[in-house]
């Protein structure tokens, strides 16, 4: 497995990357805490960008019709284990509320047959 901590000075280069590498992938955003149990906000719309400002101290996730903030946050971790084809995040925020973040590649159909 190879899950680790980004460390604050690595947020925003993290977000500037993986905006780029992961633009368009589907994602999976699940909020959980002791008071609100496991709580899926969105699944499969897919990422049109992300990004970390430090000055306002706010993570921004923009999923199809979703601008998903995380404020405050104390930890970040990735898990990006090779051979798997999703990547994860989990935040940390200042309530102790974690927020998981999935990226997959979106399903993909298979092309509509032509009848004739």
């Amino acid at each position: 497995m190879s899950i680790r901590r980004l460390e604050r000075s690595e947020w925003q280069d993290f977000c500037n990357r993986a905006s780029h590498d992961l633009l368009g992938k589907a994602v999976a955003i699940e909020v959980s805490s002791l008071e609100l149990g496991a709580q899926p906000e969105t699944q499969r719309l897919p990422l049109l960008g992300m990004s970390y400002d430090p000055q306002d101290d706010v993570f921004e996730l923009i999923v199809g019709d979703v601008d998903h903030l995380i404020r405050g946050p104390r930890e970040v971790y990735v898990d990006e284990t090779p051979l798997v084809d999703s990547v994860t995040l989990q935040f940390v925020d200042a309530d102790g509320v974690k927020q998981i973040v999935t990226f997959r590649d979106p399903l993909m159909l298979p092309a509509p047959s032509m009848a004739s």
